[in-house]
């Protein structure tokens, strides 16, 4: 879990297609095999939690390569947890017309961010030193 490194492009892809392969995988398997409702949620928590942390820091890493600091990273995966929360507590503002709308407007906002980063994590990162470390194609 280290966030204080860069990442190349690769190390941050790589994991991302492998966990997009998993639980495809993990998917079919759930579909064809008889497993127990309960033991297929513990099973998705698990390596959704582990893949979450992993994914983050990663991600920070890749921002330090390009030379960003990680707020806009952190933004990324908290926003969602804040919004699951708010609406747990207050579900029926959601039901009513203009808490839809909000929830429309915010959903199509974090789409746009979730681009952004996107964007940011393909491009090329620093090629010299930067206040984060080395370039991590020297290593």
């Amino acid at each position: 879990m280290n966030i204080k490194d860069r990442s190349r492009r690769k190390e941050y892809w790589y994991p991302f297609l492998m966990t997009i392969i998993i639980s495809f995988i993990a998917s079919i398997l759930n579909y064809i095999l008889p497993i127990p409702n309960i033991l297929s949620e513990i099973i998705y928590w698990i390596f959704n939690i582990a893949t979450i942390v992993a994914s983050f820091t990663v991600m920070v890493r890749r921002f330090h390569d390009i030379g960003m600091s990680m707020l806009l990273p952190l933004i990324f995966y908290i926003s969602p947890i804040i919004g699951f929360i708010l609406v747990s507590i207050n579900p029926e503002a959601v039901s009513s017309l203009e808490g839809s709308l909000v929830l429309v407007i915010v959903n199509v906002l974090y789409l746009i961010f979730s681009l952004i980063v996107l964007a940011i994590c393909c491009t090329y990162g620093h090629k010299d030193k930067n206040k984060y470390s080395i370039n991590p194609k020297t290593i």
